[in-house]
């Protein structure tokens, strides 16, 4: 079955922290033009948390002009509790897109499965679970997966765990148990690995900018050219040094600073970190990164 390639968006911003409409045109008509299955937006690095009800209405609204039907589009729902995640999940009834997506709130959840349950239970569309314990602290058991993969309205599940263990026992439980929903590896350094062994696809924060990278993996790996996937990640790896730095000190504006560089988006304006990250030398590495990468990346 053929690997999917889902984009987990940035935001962009113009200077005065308003939605750069044109620069979500670009960016979205690039990812489309590139082969993406589909975008997230509202994610972690979409900068979900930083946004209020009325620009979370603006972005959705925007995102499904933009993409027109061209390619799935994933809403992120998270907010800083289940019951403000569910009021997302209500107020984007209107908006014509396919999939939300949720990820447990940092606040103290007493019972995971039954909160996931929930917003499973309440959505009007599929939802895919986005599992992140870097994020928000909270690790689930086997026998807590199982539960959450028996829901009829999973469609999947979004594997930011950088574990290796996990990956593993999700895909056993899969198959043993024969669940349909999709395994999306959320590790943009593992994507190779992940759909070797076999995940259905990616979804990744890198999207935005490395999205030709990332369909490139996954159709080397459609075709058996172990190799060819293993090289571009490889490259893809390269690409995040330069970006995001070593230290990862300029992830979200370290990315929107190379869109800009590449005429994607008008502002490298960033809420969910501090701007001053982007130093002028930083500045000056990512946009050597951004030249020496262009070909690749077009």
């Amino acid at each position: 079955m053929r690997k999917k390639v889902y984009s987990a968006s940035i935001t962009p911003l113009a200077e005065d922290r308003e939605l750069d409409v044109e620069g979500l045109g670009r960016i979205f008509e690039r990812n489309i033009r590139h082969g993406v299955d589909g975008i997230f937006i509202l994610g972690s690095m979409g900068e979900w948390q930083c946004f209020d009800a009325a620009f979370r209405d603006r972005l959705v609204a925007e995102s499904v002009r933009a993409v027109a039907g061209r390619a799935e589009l994933l809403v992120g729902i998270t907010d800083v509790s289940t019951e403000a995640a569910l009021e997302n999940l209500r107020r984007a009834a209107e908006y014509a897109f396919d999939s939300f997506v949720f990820m447990l709130p940092k606040a103290d959840v007493a019972d995971p499965v039954r909160d996931v349950c929930r917003v499973l239970d309440a959505a009007h569309r599929p939802v895919y679970y986005y599992h992140c314990p870097p994020n928000n602290g909270i690790n689930l058991s086997l026998a807590q997966f199982e539960a959450i993969l028996s829901h009829p309205n999973l469609k999947g599940i979004k594997n930011s765990a950088s574990n290796m263990w996990l990956r593993r026992e999700l895909l056993l439980l899969k198959a043993e148990r024969g669940f349909g929903a999709a395994l999306l590896e959320g590790q943009e350094w593992a994507a190779d690995e992940a759909l070797l062994v076999g995940y259905d696809g990616m979804l990744c924060g890198m999207g935005a900018l490395g999205s030709a990278f990332m369909v490139g993996i996954a159709r080397a790996v459609d075709a058996g050219e172990v190799a060819e996937a293993v090289r571009l990640q490889n490259r893809f790896i390269k690409l995040f040094h330069g970006v995001y730095g070593a230290d990862l000190s300029t992830v979200w504006v370290g990315q929107k600073y190379a869109l800009k560089c590449l005429g994607l988006c008008a502002s490298e304006r960033t809420l969910a970190q501090r701007m001053a990250a982007l130093t002028e030398t930083r500045k000056r590495e990512i946009e050597a990164c951004v030249e020496a990468f262009r070909e690749e990346l077009e």
